[in-house]
């Protein structure tokens, strides 16, 4: 069972992201993937050992036909067909807002780099998240009025890297990966609405470090 620990946070509408079968979803992932995520991330470890002792970093052999056959990518959703403009910025409400409204074809909210991993941003993030996919996102602040245009940019979604853990959500008192958390609250409440709106949940996947990761991911 998941046991949330929301002790520093007031926030008001930490409820409705974190409902029982959000976090039910978010149990499931964990239980599926944890174990292949703490094996990748000891098998960088083991990498780093060799590259440090004087390996140099080669193609593998298992991929050759992948380098050497003929192959393409599948058909590209109609939305991400003109990237041409991407901005990135964390997931504050008012940063969300005029980026989707800035131009370009796509915004990248991020809850990496760029977004302090404080348990409150956290729920802010996603709470700001689903409020801008129902295009009913606003903010009045210092006397100004922010709103959503009618055209907003494409959305991607950066979750945390695989290596790090969310501190304030637990499964048996250990803490789940915040990779897990990040993804999978943003698909658990986003992802129909999104395809029903004629899109679909996008994802930058920061920090990969071998092709075993992103088969993970995939």
């Amino acid at each position: 069972m998941m046991v949330l620990q929301h002790s520093k946070s007031d926030h008001p509408r930490v409820d409705e992201v974190f409902t029982r079968d959000a976090l039910g979803f978010i149990a499931e992932l964990d239980e599926r993937y944890e174990a292949d995520r703490q094996a990748l991330l000891s098998a960088r470890i083991v990498r780093q050992e060799q590259f440090d002792s004087g390996v140099m970093p080669d193609f593998l052999s298992t991929t050759a036909e992948i380098r050497t056959g003929d192959w393409s990518i599948g058909q590209i959703p109609p939305d991400l067909v003109n990237r041409t403009v991407e901005i990135t910025g964390p997931v504050d409400r008012k940063m969300i807002i005029n980026a989707l409204n800035s131009g370009a074809q796509a915004f990248m909210a991020d809850f990496e780099d760029s977004n302090s991993p404080t348990f409150d941003n956290t729920i802010s993030g996603q709470v700001n998240l689903m409020d801008a996919v129902r295009r009913t996102i606003s903010l009045d602040q210092n006397g100004k009025s922010y709103r959503l245009e009618d055209d907003p940019a494409v959305l991607f979604v950066r979750p945390r890297g695989w290596h790090l853990d969310e501190m304030h959500v637990t499964k048996d008192g250990r803490p789940v990966s915040a990779s897990l958390l990040d993804f999978g609250m943003f698909v658990f409440h986003n992802g129909a609405e999104l395809i029903n709106r004629g899109s679909g949940p996008y994802f930058y996947l920061p920090k990969l470090e071998s092709h075993l990761e992103a088969r993970l991911w995939n």
